[in-house]
């Protein structure tokens, strides 16, 4: 899964041709102008005028039609194009559109196919050409100066911010509850199941927070708990935070971090290409669609929300032996090239064991987890009764796993396969250490391409996983 040159940084959302979406328009392209490093005001004002465009639109044609919006940046400008269909409905207003433009904004619009539009508005990157006066933006002026934020290990007493940081940004609805209570919050900490940084501004306040999360003895841990105020992004603070972690976990001696950003938006993707952290796996309809940041993009209505896992080793990997099924031995190859780990393969083998040991678990998300420590002769008894047990146990999505170096692989993934499980990806070192493949099987439709994917890589694998998922359910 090569990656190709991409002269452009590109951030895309795809939403209906609804005025109740321009909110949703202006904080998507505001966002992603931050996160491609663009000043603050610039961000501004070009979402302001994706939101002044998009509002004209829908008002002159609504309809649940729906429509991409695409920020870039390259050559010394930002882009923001609105592409969409209905050349006969949109052909009146689309000359118009540039009396609504702020000033130093330029518009521009052309036909794309048989019945489509692109309208794009720019504005240059060159800060001598930022407007002073009442379009500057009153929050980010008040915001300190990058050189004038700090990060830091939290203390006791700001457990309290952090809560107020994650209740500003996501409300009350966020995974991890724990945060929103500094007593139960910080008697994680005091375990060392959660290791916290957090960012200060040049008062002292807490302004940004990350921690790694992990189970007691593993030798891997989660980068989660992620949130910055909207005020201070656009300034790296993420990345900053993880490289802290980072310094923090191979102090603990932990073999890897892993990470599970959200696929409505590439902020966090962006962060963990540049963290070294490719995309191993990909956790479709892992969680309710509620589950999202209150100002960010939400997944597609009726769509429960899907998760990538990223990893990043933190010492030298040692060499992996896999008995890999013949239909995923390319794309192992290529994810523990990612990763930087030499890889032999064995040709499976009849298992060993004459039965499996597994484990079922279910989540409060209705996410069912199915493990197979050990995969035994018996596969076919033991899958038809885990899956009983997962519906019982109310699993909406269900993950298999077993261990790529188990000699009965080929054998499960043939009988997953019947039974509607594909392809999904790879935890490195997820059971102490050892690794484990993923597949999926799903109770619910859901659209792959309405993933907000940041990297080829990452898309290339959304595109074996859709083909993996249609061969499987030809099977069944």
């Amino acid at each position: 899964m090569s990656k190709p040159h991409n002269p452009e940084h590109l951030a895309e959302l795809r939403l209906s041709m609804e005025s109740d979406g321009g909110d949703l328009v202006r904080a998507f392209i505001r966002e992603a102008a931050l996160a491609d490093g663009v000043s603050p005001t610039i961000s501004s004002l070009i979402a302001a005028d994706a939101q002044e465009t998009w509002l004209a639109l829908c008002q002159s044609h609504p309809g649940r039609e729906r429509a991409s919006v695409v920020l870039s940046s390259s050559r010394g400008e930002v882009r923001a194009r609105i592409q969409l269909k209905g050349h006969s409905r949109f052909s009146a207003i689309v000359a118009s559109l540039g009396d609504r433009m702020r000033r130093d904004a330029a518009l521009s619009y052309r036909e794309r196919g048989v019945d489509g539009w692109e309208i794009t508005l720019h504005r240059g990157l060159d800060p001598s050409n930022e407007p002073a006066g009442p379009l500057a933006e009153p929050p980010e002026k008040a915001a300190a100066p990058t050189d004038a934020v700090r990060i830091d290990l939290p203390e006791e007493r700001d457990s309290a911010a952090i809560a107020r940081c994650f209740l500003a940004v996501y409300g009350h609805n966020y995974l991890h509850p724990e945060v929103f209570s500094p007593r139960r919050y910080w008697r994680k900490v005091e375990s060392g199941e959660v290791i916290p940084v957090v960012s200060r501004d040049e008062t002292g306040d807490v302004i940004g927070h990350v921690a790694l999360e992990r189970e007691p003895g593993a030798a891997i841990a989660e980068r989660g708990e992620a949130v910055v105020l909207p005020a201070y992004r656009g300034r790296h603070l993420l990345e900053r935070m993880t490289e802290r972690l980072t310094t923090e976990a191979l102090r603990l001696g932990l073999v890897g971090i892993y990470a599970e950003p959200v696929t409505t938006h590439i902020f966090s993707q962006r962060n963990d290409e540049r963290a070294g952290m490719p995309t191993c796996a990909i956790l479709l309809g892992a969680s309710p669609e509620t589950s999202h940041a209150k100002d960010l993009p939400a997944p597609p209505a009726g769509q429960r929300q899907s998760f990538l896992l990223t990893f990043r080793f933190l010492g030298a990997a040692p060499k992996r032996e896999i008995v890999a099924p013949k239909e995923y031995l390319e794309v192992l190859s290529e994810i523990y090239a990612s990763l930087g780990v030499d890889v032999s393969i064995s040709e499976g083998r009849t298992p060993t064991a004459a039965q499996s040991m597994t484990s079922v678990t279910v989540n409060d998300r209705g996410f069912g987890k199915l493990r197979f420590e050990t995969i035994g002769s018996n596969i076919g008894i033991e899958l038809t009764q885990a899956m009983s047990d997962l519906a019982g146990l109310g699993a909406r999505t269900v993950q298999l796993s077993a261990h790529v170096d188990d000699p009965g692989l080929p054998l499960l993934t043939e009988s997953a396969r019947r039974l509607g499980f594909f392809f999904c990806g790879l935890g490195p070192a997820f059971s102490e250490g050892r690794d484990l493949l993923f597949m999926q099987r799903l109770s619910e439709p859901l659209d792959i391409e309405e993933l907000q994917l940041f990297t080829d890589r990452t898309k290339e694998l959304a595109a074996f996983i859709e083909r993996d998922r249609r061969s499987a359910a030809s099977q069944r």
